[in-house]
């Protein structure tokens, strides 16, 4: 709560420091519900609330599964997911913080850089969440006895951790296509594409493994939920990129 307090405090400081110099400004009298300002904010930020929602309600569903079998399996989840989030941090952050650009270059036309700039965004999340997955699979052990040193807590946590990192690659590529439809205006394909992630495939799977194999098959439901997301992705960003492509040769 200290934190977030803060945080907000030293942006409203900032801006209103620099209010001369931004275009950013608290007067509520700039505010402006016409040309349909409040629908684009509202729809352009929908996805990333909606990851969030689902997102909630799949860890829930899986602790529900998991409290079932025993608190060191909920207590390993956990410590895997914390783990996990690191190598994801990086790389949605990378996904995120493109958006302006190719946003503006996407306005302006200028494909061929927007092009290069999506491309050097997947490398660069694809190389991160690559190594933190060969990182976190090979030292999951030590990893997960670094926050607890209970035995079947770290066999499950560790055993959870190898499934979750796999998990990374794809949603590199998945985040940076919402990143990227966010980006151009194209609100309901991020909408389809984070539901699939959390919440549209994986509390489906999670109940089918936890029936057919139990505590151990459950964490599966992740790694197949973000690969399924990321084909669907794949398949509803090819004819955009076919599209940039085309512009940038008659340019």
């Amino acid at each position: 709560m200290l934190s977030n307090l803060i945080a907000t405090l030293y942006f409203i400081t900032l801006i209103l420091i620099k209010r001369g110099r931004f275009h950013l400004t608290l007067n509520p009298k700039y505010y402006s519900i016409s040309n349909g300002i409040p629908k684009e904010v509202l729809l352009v930020g929908l996805p990333s609330s909606i990851m969030n929602v689902m997102g909630i309600y799949s860890n829930i569903t899986l602790n529900k599964l998991l409290v079932n079998y025993s608190n060191a399996a909920v207590a390993g989840i956990g410590i895997a997911k914390k783990i996990d989030m690191l190598s994801f941090a990086i790389a949605n952050g990378l996904s995120q913080g493109v958006i302006p650009l190719i946003g503006y270059n996407y306005s302006s036309k200028n494909t061929g850089r927007m092009r290069s700039a999506i491309k050097a965004t997947l490398i660069l999340s694809l190389a991160v969440t690559t190594v933190g997955a060969v990182l976190l699979f090979t030292c999951a052990n030590p990893l997960v006895k670094a926050f607890i040193d209970d035995a079947e807590t770290v066999r499950y946590g560790s055993m959870f951790q190898r499934i979750i990192c796999i998990t990374g690659p794809f949603t590199a590529i998945t985040t940076v296509i919402i990143s990227i439809f966010q980006s151009v205006g194209q609100k309901g394909k991020p909408l389809v594409l984070s539901m699939l992630r959390k919440g549209g495939l994986d509390v489906p799977f999670m109940f089918l493994l936890d029936h057919l194999a139990g505590a151990e098959a459950i964490a599966w439901a992740t790694p197949i939920a973000d690969c399924g997301a990321m084909l669907v992705g794949i398949l509803m960003f090819v004819p955009l990129w076919r599209k940039m492509g085309k512009e940038r040769t008659e340019i």
